[in-house]
Parts: structure tokens; C-alpha cells; sequence
């Protein structure tokens, strides 16, 4: 009985140095004829250019499309609000403005600032008088977006308002060539004001002045003078004031008068 004819080893080598042989000159006739056809040429060149870029730019590629790359912008001279009882409470303390960091993706960021020019918090609303250490937050922050804030926490006093009478004294402001004694003492339709401050602020105020600009007057007028407090030293304090102005009359001195009539 005959056995079945085995292929050896040697005859698998044989045949499968024939198959790669044939498939490379398969391969290496495809090749020349692309390489030298104009078209074929054309494209190969576009097709390697195309490989160098994404090998050098690499990174900055898998940054943007696959990595969502974290960036921080500065921010200086954020304006801050103040969220309080301001009839109730004075409030100092609180930074006209801070500092702000944002780091998050710029995508996020960009579409944050573009919303809204930024703004920073102070919520005093649950504070009640004294002396109270409050967080400073960013107004309507996105959750991707991280913010650090500079100062981040603010030592801010609340005082409370009181109501006080004050006497006005009148106040000419006169012009070049012009003198105070040129006019009689003005009569105001009222001589108290009520003001709304804090009782250290209460505490500070000298005097209010009825301000009456004189500026160009040659002869007798009524003006509306704004109302202002100083203290001792002549600076303006911040209050509430009511009313805030009052209506003056302002009459000529007659030895002015006199003098112009009889030149």
C-alpha cells in the first residue's frame, strides 16, 4: 500500500519564496509605474508631505484635538459687587477690585468672557454687624472653569445706619474776579438735613455746606446748591443725605451795587 505524498520542508521554503517573489514584482512594477507616471509622482509627494507635517506637529495636534489643553488667563482690575442691606448696613472693607486667575480649557474660557465682562462677588447678605471675614467668589463661574481670586478672602466691617439732623451752612463759590463779599448771606428754603451713615461716620462730620456756584453773577438769582458733609479736616464724607440739595436765594451786597451804579 502507498502512502500519501508529504510535502517537505524544504518544498514549503520553496514555494513560499516563490509567492513573496511574485508579489514583489507585483508590488515594484506598481511602484514604477506610479512613480513614473506625472500624476502617480504628484500625489506620492503630496501624500509624504502630508506624513512629515503630522510627525512635526504632532504634539500640538493631539494637544488641541485630543488632549483639550488647559490654559490660565490673568485677569487685573476685576470690579467687585457687593451684594448687601446697604440700607441698613455700612459696608467697608470690600476692594473696589481684585485680581483673577481662570484656568480651564480656552474654548471654555473665551466663551465665558464673551458672555460678560467678569465680575467678583462679595455676598454680605447673611453677615450681620461687626467685623466678618467673607469669600470672594466669581460672578456665575462654569463648573470647567477654575478661578483664583486675589485677594480670595476679605476682612469686611458692617455698621449700622443711623439717622441724624445736621444744620446747613451756606457756601458761595465765586468765579475770577469775583469776591464773596460781593453777595449778601444766601436764605436757604431749609437749614437741616437728615443724614443715614454708620455712627463713626455720624461722628466725623463738622459741618454741611450748602454748595451755591456764584460763578458769573452780576446780579440777584436762585440756584439749587448741592448738599455735601466734611469732617475736621475738609475732607467730603460718604453719606446719605435728604434732601440732598436745597434752593437758594442769593441777592447782590447793595455797597456792590452802588458802586456799579454809580460808575
Amino acid at each position: 500500500m502507498e502512502t500519501p505524498n508529504k510535502k517537505g520542508p524544504s518544498v514549503w521554503i520553496k514555494e513560499l519564496h516563490g509567492l513573496v517573489t511574485l508579489i514583489f514584482q507585483k508590488v515594484s512594477k506598481l511602484v514604477d509605474r506610479i512613480l513614473f507616471d506625472k500624476k502617480g509622482s504628484v500625489i506620492i509627494s503630496l501624500v509624504l508631505s502630508i506624513m512629515i507635517c503630522v510627525v512635526i506637529n504632532y504634539e500640538d495636534i493631539s494637544l488641541k484635538l485630543f488632549n483639550d489643553a488647559r490654559t490660565t488667563v490673568d485677569l487685573r482690575n476685576v470690579a467687585v459687587e457687593v451684594l448687601a442691606d446697604t440700607d441698613k448696613y455700612d459696608v467697608s472693607g470690600v476692594p473696589s477690585t481684585v485680581d483673577v486667575s481662570l484656568t480651564g480649557d480656552a474654548t471654555s474660557i473665551q466663551v465665558f468672557r464673551s458672555k460678560s465682562s467678569v465680575q467678583v462677588v462679595a455676598d454680605l447678605k447673611r453677615y450681620s454687624e461687626g467685623e466678618n471675614i467673607i469669600n470672594l467668589k466669581v460672578k456665575n463661574l462654569p463648573e470647567k472653569i477654575e478661578a483664583v481670586i486675589d485677594p480670595a478672602t476679605i476682612d469686611v466691617t458692617l455698621s449700622k445706619k443711623v439717622t441724624k439732623s445736621f444744620t446747613i451752612q451756606p457756601e458761595l463759590l465765586v468765579g475770577t474776579n469775583q469776591k464773596v463779599s460781593d453777595f449778601e448771606t444766601p436764605e436757604l428754603d431749609t437749614m437741616t438735613v437728615k443724614i443715614t451713615a454708620s455712627q463713626n461716620q455720624l461722628n466725623s462730620i463738622r459741618v454741611v455746606k450748602a454748595l451755591i456756584d456764584c460763578t458769573g453773577q452780576i446780579q440777584d438769582f436762585d440756584a439749587n446748591a448741592t448738599l455735601a458733609a466734611y469732617d475736621a479736616k475738609g475732607n467730603r464724607v460718604n453719606v446719605v443725605l435728604s434732601p440732598d440739595t436745597v434752593r437758594a436765594s442769593v441777592k447782590i451786597a447793595k455797597n456792590t451795587s452802588d458802586k456799579e451804579d454809580s460808575e
